[in-house]
């Protein structure tokens, strides 16, 4: 049997040591791989950014994903009233957000269009048989087909005087 002296370790500090040891590596590997996805996103912000979209934009289109459309609407009506405060010309526009006037059909289109062309699983959320379940899938289908063009090539082709 081992004697404990200063120099030697207890089994507790030994595993102490091992998993920190073990953190240790695993955050050094997860360093690597997320500057890898950082350079990754960042070469698609710079690809959009050519194309006239910002960092701003992606951010907002995500907000618009993430919440509800009752927090959408909140947040606009509380940036409106700061607006207001300012005397800012977009606080004399509350029009923007009373109400869309859009039907339940229209409405399920639009969502089944952007699942589409998200690519997002075709789960249709509207009772089979209903306008709003038609509705959802015409625009699902109408969303793949969107997002699967080439249009590259077909900007390719247009050229300038065509």
């Amino acid at each position: 049997m081992m004697t404990s002296t200063h120099n030697e370790k207890t089994q507790q500090e030994n595993y102490e040591d091992q998993q920190f040891l073990k953190g240790y590596a695993d955050i050094k590997k997860a360093q690597s791989e997320m500057a890898g996805t950082k350079g990754g996103m960042n070469a698609i912000y710079k690809r959009l950014k050519d194309l006239g979209w910002s960092k701003k934009d992606i951010e907002f289109a995500m907000s618009l994903e993430e919440k509800d459309v009752g927090q959408v609407i909140a947040d606009f009506e509380r940036k409106i009233r700061i607006a207001k405060l300012f005397g800012h010309r977009i606080g004399r526009q509350m029009s923007l957000i009373n109400g869309d006037g859009a039907t339940e059909a229209d409405r399920a289109y639009e969502e089944g269009r952007l699942a589409g062309m998200l690519r997002k699983a075709n789960l249709n959320p509207y009772a089979a048989g209903s306008e709003g379940y038609d509705a959802w899938q015409r625009g699902n289908n109408d969303g793949y087909a969107f997002i699967n063009q080439d249009l590259k090539a077909a900007i390719a082709t247009e050229g300038p005087g065509n």
